[in-house]
């Protein structure tokens, strides 16, 4: 694996015009190249191993089969070379593999802890039971819990991510970000509010329960003021209107394909409600791209039979 990961921490991922519509490419920022976990997340998850993994001797993570969290938990893991431990639920050993965050978790020498349920209130539980005082744990959604942490961590685990709004083109004045965890929706809400250069409309537009109470709790933790921000922010929860975080939605605009699970549902929505307005100054965020084990495969540290 590349030796220099740190390096792309602070380059700006770039913006391509495609059939009228700007788009943000985060899913650039992919340190085993384009194809392997990449985007907002993986940025965000490097920021926290360089910052918090200290002197532990492994790493602890519990999520969702389907979570790109065991593949980036995994690569990194063996990346700082730390063995890393991931508890899942309702699955087989004989049957998990063919998840493909499981199955390049396993090809970076993960090792599983399975439990009867995949609720995740009971994947957290079994993680602090795993957990020692040499442990690095990733938490759930990676991310930092502003109600036990300090605005100034919080300050900084945004950062990373707001400066990536410094190269947002003159030309875009609608800004469309779809929000899961709504950590990266902050994150531009930061970068814009030191700079929104001729932004006129922030659109988020959710896949997944309704985050919006959290993210302005977490703009006040950071010291911006929502009510003042220089343009208008507008919201949409697909989750209101009957979308499943767990639906996969095939969907793409002009060559860009969007992630299933997250930039497809959006992509659909604009076209529903054409929203998609080509030469309009309309701009798309898109935080990260759906990963191809194939891509990854020669990057594999472990034979995939190892799981355990």
């Amino acid at each position: 694996m590349s030796a220099d990961w740190e390096s792309y921490m602070d380059k700006l991922t770039p913006w391509e015009e495609h059939g009228g519509v700007w788009f943000k490419l985060e899913s650039e920022y992919a340190p085993l190249g384009y194809g392997g976990p990449n985007g907002s997340k993986m940025r965000q998850l490097q920021h926290l191993f360089q910052r918090y993994r200290g002197n532990a001797t492994h790493v602890v993570t519990g999520a969702s089969l389907l979570s790109p969290q065991h593949s980036m938990t995994a690569i990194l893991s063996a990346y700082y070379g730390l063995p890393s431990r991931h508890v899942v639920g309702a699955t087989k050993r004989e049957t998990m593999l063919s998840y493909p965050n499981i199955r390049t978790a396993a090809g970076f020498g993960a090792r599983f802890e399975i439990v009867s349920v995949a609720y995740n209130p009971v994947l957290q539980r079994e993680v602090q039971r795993l957990t020692r005082p040499d442990s690095f744990i990733v938490p759930y959604g990676i991310t930092r819990d502003h109600k036990t942490h300090a605005a100034e961590e919080i300050y900084a685990f945004h950062d990373i991510g707001a400066r990536q709004v410094e190269n947002l083109p003159n030309e875009v004045k609608t800004l469309v970000v779809p929000s899961g965890s709504c950590n990266t929706l902050v994150s531009i809400l930061l970068g814009l509010s030191r700079d929104s250069k001729n932004l006129e409309r922030l659109y988020a537009v959710g896949i997944g329960p309704d985050r919006r109470d959290w993210v302005r709790e977490r703009l006040a933790v950071l010291g911006v003021d929502h009510t003042a921000l220089p343009f208008k922010w507008s919201e949409r929860s697909l989750h209101d209107a009957g979308v499943k975080y767990t639906d996969k939605v095939k969907e793409s605009y002009a060559g860009v394909v969007g992630h299933p699970t997250y930039e497809g549902k959006v992509i659909r929505h604009l076209k529903e409600f054409d929203l998609l307005k080509p030469d309009n100054g309309l701009g798309f965020w898109v935080v990260g791209s759906e990963p191809d084990v194939s891509v990854i495969e020669p990057f594999f540290t472990h034979q995939i039979e190892e799981a355990a």
